[in-house]
């Protein structure tokens, strides 16, 4: 029998990978209580990667609605759960869904 049928195979790897930033709620307000990080009221992919808080690699943004947030922000995603859109309205705060 041939090696190549004798060895395990492992995983799969996808060419066609979306880079998505994962962010939930208690990471959002970690973010906005560090006085260092000068985030104002708005915070989208771009202005995060410019403070170097998420990587360069990732392409969309997605909230979760793990946490609470105090502060009303208004933030712009990709992507978005229900749970985080109530808890950011219910707050005062905004959420705009990108365009895919």
């Amino acid at each position: 029998m041939p090696l190549y049928r004798r060895l395990p195979k492992r995983g799969f790897k996808s060419f066609k990978k979306d880079n998505i930033a994962i962010l939930n709620l208690d990471k959002i307000q970690t973010m906005i209580d560090k006085k260092s990080n000068n985030l104002k009221d708005s915070i989208n992919l771009q202005i995060l990667k410019e403070k170097k808080l998420v990587g360069k690699k990732y392409l969309k943004l997605k909230i979760l609605g793990s946490g609470e947030i105090k502060k009303n922000i208004e933030i712009s995603a990709n992507f978005a759960s229900k749970k985080a859109l109530e808890k950011i309205e219910k707050v005062g705060g905004k959420l705009s869904l990108l365009k895919r």
